[in-house]
């Protein structure tokens, strides 16, 4: 896995807010930022699950780049959480191994606050952004999601910080997903350009319950060699992001 090293730590290319600040990927990430604060002043929304509905799409890269941006803010502290318990990647766009995480809190085996990663970069102000890796599941590990120590769970990381990012598994293979999302403020499904159908997107947007979608990104376009691309995110933005984050409570397809 390529990357940048800054310390001790080696970040993935992919996380683009911080290996290539002034692409214009992460200046469409700066773009979604101001909108999920926007929402967040407006309706008080602090924790959203960052889904897609099948593999492939670009969900953890999406959801970390967005908890990274979102952190660059001043004064305010984000938390990335990887609820991804079968397939967990978030730890290795950091750089790290896998070790105690949200799993292992929900069981008791470790505190919050010892599983609790900070995540430190030139580009982040001190603080700004924890990561809470998915830790050492195994495969009955999913079946913690609908219970009331998760609940609790969401309900102290809502407290500690200003901002709360869930990585989900695919909405449409799995029901991971629909669970947390009937328990958070929030829902964002992330498509890929080019590869999303529209019978996918309608199946996925049906599993979570349609107040709880704030928007939709579409990952993988290609600005500079495909003006396509360009006019069809500006076509999901207008339909369904901007829509939904301006508190319509529903995506029309």
């Amino acid at each position: 896995m390529r990357g940048k090293s800054f310390g001790s730590a080696r970040f993935d290319e992919h996380l683009v807010v911080l290996t290539d600040p002034k692409s214009i990927a992460a200046e469409q990430y700066r773009v979604l930022r101001s909108r999920m604060e926007h929402l967040s002043q407006e309706k008080g929304a602090r924790t959203f699950i960052v889904t897609s509905p099948v593999v492939g799409e670009g969900k953890s890269m999406t959801t970390a780049n967005l908890a990274i941006s979102l952190s660059q803010s001043r004064d305010r502290r984000v938390a990335l959480v990887d609820c991804d318990l079968r397939r967990p990647t978030l730890h290795r766009l950091f750089g790290m191994r896998m070790r105690e995480g949200f799993i292992d809190v929900l069981e008791e085996r470790t505190p919050l606050e010892t599983a609790l990663v900070p995540i430190e970069h030139p580009l982040l102000p001190p603080g700004a952004l924890s990561f809470l890796p998915a830790g050492k599941a195994n495969a009955a590990s999913p079946e913690w999601l609908g219970s009331s120590k998760t609940d609790k769970l969401i309900t102290l990381l809502s407290e500690r910080f200003d901002l709360v990012l869930f990585d989900t598994p695919p909405i449409l293979p799995l029901a991971d997903a629909a669970v947390l999302g009937g328990k958070v403020d929030g829902a964002l499904l992330v498509l890929r350009a080019g590869r999303t159908s529209t019978e996918t997107l309608s199946l996925a947007m049906q599993s979570v319950d349609l107040q709880n979608w704030v928007g939709v990104i579409l990952n993988g376009v290609d600005f500079e060699r495909s003006s396509q691309y360009g006019g069809i995110y500006a076509t999901y933005q207008k339909t369904y992001s901007a829509h939904a984050i301006e508190g319509r409570g529903e995506i029309n397809d």
